[in-house]
């Protein structure tokens, strides 16, 4: 049995993955968005209550912050340009617990999204000043040992879980 364990180290780049387009300064921790279905509720006669329905492939405003120590040209550079991605690459551990033998494999996640907020965080003597960018995801994809797992493009209808398009037979009906 595999265990994914933990992320060894992770890059962040703008645009595209080469050592020019490295983000230096992001945090050592960068939380992914969370993706929340649009919903209704749903309250009918006969029922015993309500259930709060959601829309496959129908998704919430969602954000991403990208945490830096300090502020640099490189952040701003970040929250200048929304035609840019983020582009987080990371190694992940993964331990096979028989053999006690770990494992790295890659994730890259693609962020696509429009600059909503710039935090220039605060001065501190001897230390981080954690500003950070939020950025609105219009678009995320996730690959795991070179495998698309999850690909969200707001715009243009795209959702794919766990490699499996969910909008397929919602798709052909439209």
């Amino acid at each position: 049995m595999n265990i994914a364990e933990k992320i060894n180290l992770f890059n962040a780049y703008l645009g595209s993955v080469n050592a020019a387009n490295k983000l230096i300064g992001v945090t050592d921790e960068v939380t992914l968005p969370e993706f929340e279905n649009m919903s209704e509720t749903i309250s009918l006669s006969g029922m015993a209550g309500e259930v709060d329905s959601p829309s496959p492939g129908q998704f919430k405003s969602v954000q991403v912050e990208i945490p830096f120590t300090n502020i640099s040209a490189d952040s701003l550079r970040a929250a200048a340009d929304d035609s840019k991605t983020i582009i987080l690459r990371a190694a992940q551990e993964n331990l096979d617990t028989e053999s006690l033998n770990k494992t790295p494999l890659g994730r890259v996640i693609t962020i696509k999204g429009m600059t909503k907020s710039i935090n220039y965080g605060k001065l501190k003597k001897g230390g981080y000043g954690n500003p950070s960018l939020k950025k609105e995801v219009v678009y995320y994809k996730e690959e795991y040992n070179s495998e698309v797992i999850t690909e969200i493009d707001k715009f243009n209808t795209k959702c794919i879980i766990n490699g499996e398009n969910i909008m397929q037979e919602i798709e052909s009906l439209i």
